[in-house]
């Protein structure tokens, strides 16, 4: 995938927009204990989101045929698909990584009497969570498209055997 194309995309840009809205809503020091709890849904959420989606991407894969794959790839399709997918997972294995990771340092910090931390850690975690959710949603609608794609193959191969079959006959 193009940098140009991720950074010009819808779920790039309003995840963004997200992170900026939480910088200016947010004071600088945050509460570690309003913060974990955040974390904590967002793991939640992230850990259902990504076991669905790498489930729904193996589906996709081991789905396709090498006819149907040849007929996207004419179009420049399967190819896109598949990175957007793939870049999908990555974004929301990143965030769900992220999420654990602020989780832990929160709750050590918390057991260290650390009540507050930096606006920062909220700003970025905003981020990663929302672009993975939207991109999520991005690579939904690329599987649409993908089941589109596998109709539209289904009744031109129909559409050919039937012709294969009305010409025998008639020889």
């Amino acid at each position: 995938m193009k940098i140009k194309y991720i950074l010009l995309s819808w779920d790039f840009i309003t995840a963004l927009l997200l992170a900026i809205v939480s910088f200016f809503a947010l004071p600088y020091w945050v509460s570690s204990t309003f913060a974990k709890d955040i974390y904590g849904v967002g793991i939640s959420v992230l850990s259902i989101v990504f076991s669905v989606y790498f489930a729904a991407l193996a589906i996709i894969m081991s789905s396709s045929d090498d006819d149907f794959v040849k007929f996207l790839e004419e179009e420049k399709q399967y190819t896109t698909i598949i990175s957007s997918f793939e870049f999908s997972l990555l974004v929301l294995f990143l965030a769900l990584v992220y999420s654990l990771g602020l989780y832990a340092f929160t709750s050590f910090w918390l057991t260290n009497n650390c009540i507050n931390q930096e606006l920062w850690w909220m700003v970025a975690f905003t981020f990663l969570f929302f672009y993975g959710l939207f991109a999520a949603v991005s690579s939904t609608r690329d599987a649409i498209n993908y089941s589109k794609y596998r109709t539209k193959f289904l009744n031109i191969k129909l559409n050919n055997e039937k012709t294969n079959h009305d010409s025998e006959q008639t020889n």
